[in-house]
Parts: C-alpha cells; sequence; structure tokens
C-alpha cells in the first residue's frame, strides 16, 4: 500500500489565477521570484515540471543588440550581402 503525501496545494481563483504556495517559492532559493517571473508549465511522463524565468523586457532586448555608435547601413547589409 502505498500514501502519498503532498507537499502542498493551490486553489484556481477568478480570472484563472493560481497562487504558488510559499513551500514551492523556497524551492527556488537561488532564482529570485518576483512580479516578473513567469513559470512555464511542462508535463513529461504524467509528470508536471514547472520552471521559473524572467520575463523578458524591451530593456533586455536592446541590451542585446551592440551599438559601437556608427550608422547602420541595413540595406547594404541585407541586400549587397
Amino acid at each position: 500500500m502505498w500514501f502519498f503525501m503532498s507537499l502542498a496545494s493551490s486553489k484556481l481563483y477568478g480570472n484563472d489565477e493560481l497562487h504558488l504556495p510559499k513551500v514551492i517559492k523556497e524551492e527556488f532559493k537561488k532564482f529570485p521570484i518576483d512580479e516578473n517571473t513567469i513559470f512555464e508549465w511542462d508535463i513529461k511522463d504524467n509528470e508536471i515540471i514547472l520552471t521559473p524565468r524572467q520575463k523578458v523586457t524591451l530593456n533586455d532586448v536592446l541590451g542585446m543588440i551592440d551599438d559601437d555608435g556608427e550608422d547602420w547601413d541595413i540595406d547594404g547589409m541585407v541586400y549587397d550581402g
């Protein structure tokens, strides 16, 4: 006979909101959880996998672009090779 004891439980609120229990949030100690955290839910082999990630902001995208201060000739880059 198997006994299953759950770690925590959640309630589904209006507008499909699901609040994560404190014990679950504490499992992600190395990952900063704040209002910009997005949790991705996956199902694999009948198990739910919860993975946190930070929301990508416009500043994050702009920070990826290397701007050395020169003007870009996008038409020349695309069409002239």
